[in-house]
Order: structure tokens, then C-alpha cells, then sequence
């Protein structure tokens, strides 16, 4: 079953997650001007629903751009899942980038080095 949790606007990307897979997944534009508060409801829901988080869960992000509000509020959201894996939650985490795309790499490369966490890419 997959579970929206936030759908996507023009400057939001959508939030799912796909309880089957097992993969919770962050996909689309974000241009968003409070995207603090948009990622914060992401966190949110991971605290409400942890329970429901058991075994091997992947967060998988789709950000063909961002701005620099959402890459603040990515990185309070990638804390709240490393939080979980610090305690012990078998969670990962998957960055999507186009070969070419040199920004996005080094974006997914920064967020690793300043969390302290393993970033799967994945090359389209």
C-alpha cells in the first residue's frame, strides 16, 4: 500500500511511502519558500509512524533541483532519519542523480560528508 503523505505542487515534491517496497520516497521540484516547515511535516510523520518502520526502510530522494530554503529543511530531515539509525534502525538512504548532473552529485556528496552518513547513489 502506498501512503501519500504530502502530494506534489508546483513547488513542493511529493512524499510517499510504499509500506510494500519499503521505501519512503521524496520526489519532485522543491522551490519552496518555507521548506523548513514542508520537511518538518516529513519528520513528523517518521516520528508518528516508527513503529510502522521495521526492517530495511530506504528514503529515497528524487530532487531534479532545489533551492537553498529546501536544502536546509533536507538536512533537518536527514537528521531526524539518522537519528533512527543511530538507534539502531536498519534505515538507509539513496540519493537519485542524472549522470550529468554535476550539481546534484555534489549536492548528495555534501549532505553525506555533513551528516556523517552512507548516501547510496543512484545513476540514472
Amino acid at each position: 500500500m502506498i501512503e501519500v503523505i504530502c502530494s506534489p505542487s508546483k513547488s513542493s515534491p511529493s512524499i510517499l511511502f510504499d509500506d510494500e517496497d519499503k521505501i519512503f520516497k521524496i520526489e519532485g521540484i522543491s522551490t519552496l519558500v518555507n521548506a523548513v516547515e514542508f520537511f518538518d511535516l516529513a519528520a513528523g510523520w517518521i516520528s508518528l509512524n516508527e513503529h510502522r518502520l521495521t526492517g530495511r526502510i530506504e528514503f529515497r530522494f528524487h530532487l531534479p533541483y532545489f533551492n537553498s530554503a529546501s536544502m536546509k529543511g533536507i538536512l533537518m530531515l536527514m537528521q531526524r532519519i539518522k537519528q533512527g539509525i543511530q538507534v539502531g534502525k536498519d534505515w538507509t538512504i539513496a540519493w537519485n542523480v542524472e549522470d550529468d548532473d554535476e550539481f546534484l552529485l555534489d549536492a548528495a556528496e555534501s549532505f553525506q560528508e555533513m551528516m556523517g552518513l552512507t548516501i547510496r547513489m543512484i545513476r540514472q
